[in-house]
């Protein structure tokens, strides 16, 4: 009996343990090169308790994610909302569906992809990064891109050369909303499946992950765009529920609403766009 119930407590602790475990990260962005690259850059500080996360931006020259915003989820990231503090709202976030917008543009521009392929290039384990073993994954992506829009043509060849360093012992669903694995999709469903295909063979998450585009048109211009992105900081610690609650005062806000109402706000997107948001309770 005696065995029975140390057995129980031993139990009950390694419970406690896994319940109240997390994960508290901070993810450094830079970009250099071509002209709005620059939008990525930005410090974010990441918390992650299995399918629960946030990440709130401490610096950012994104419009979308501004300084004090941050992105929550309590379902390992199916469902996500980006917070303003400032203005009190949130939306629900969906980067993929954003740049579903961005393909009606690129429609309009009879944008097209053409070529597309992605190479596996290396997977190898590697050194430490915040204290974390990782693997390095490369890969290799081309593809030629056209697009004709009134009396404008232009084509260019694009090669893309990824790295990722992936820390496979990290299992928590939620580290996805800022550590993914794949890119935010094109549009072009051939480009989008090659890609998720090869990268979503990545065990893990990012730790690290750098890019460099390289744009040639057909006047032989070339552009090139580097964005490195790096965990710089990670702890595993309790993290608490309440870490991840959305303040009751908080209004929702949609993507791209009417702006009908008296005391409205804004959100990032519909600046961008040039309209605005109708507050909800929520």
């Amino acid at each position: 009996m005696k065995k029975l119930s140390v057995l129980l407590v031993v139990v009950l602790i390694a419970f406690a343990a896994q319940s109240f475990a997390g994960v508290v990260l901070v993810a450094k962005t830079t970009a250099e090169g071509g002209r709005g690259v620059e939008q990525q850059n930005s410090v974010a500080k990441t918390w992650v308790s299995g399918d629960k996360g946030k990440t709130m931006f401490e610096e950012s020259a994104s419009p979308l994610m501004a300084k004090g915003t941050y992105i929550i989820t309590t379902d390992g990231g199916k469902t996500m909302y980006l917070v303003n503090p400032e203005d009190k709202t949130y939306m629900k976030w969906d980067l993929d569906s954003i740049m579903g917008m961005a393909g009606g543009a690129m429609k309009m521009m009879n944008m097209k992809f053409t070529d597309p392929k992605v190479d596996a290039l290396g997977e190898e384990p590697d050194g430490l990064i915040a204290g974390v073993p990782t693997v390095h994954y490369r890969f290799h992506t081309t593809y030629t891109m056209s697009m004709s829009f009134m009396m404008m043509k232009k084509t260019s060849k694009v090669v893309k050369e990824e790295e990722i360093w992936a820390a496979p012992k990290l299992v928590d669903a939620a580290l996805g909303i800022w550590l993914r694995k794949t890119p935010p999709k094109t549009g072009n469903d051939d480009l989008d499946g090659l890609i998720k295909a090869e990268m979503g063979k990545v065990q893990g998450f990012p730790l690290k992950r750098k890019t460099v585009t390289t744009s040639t048109d057909e006047k032989g211009k070339v552009e090139t765009n580097t964005v490195t992105m790096e965990v710089t900081e990670l702890q595993m610690v309790p993290v608490p529920d309440s870490t991840f609650e959305i303040p009751q005062d908080y209004k929702e806000t949609s993507m791209m609403g009417t702006g009908e109402e008296e005391g409205e706000e804004s959100n990032p997107l519909a600046k961008m766009m040039g309209g605005k948001n109708k507050k909800k309770n929520p």
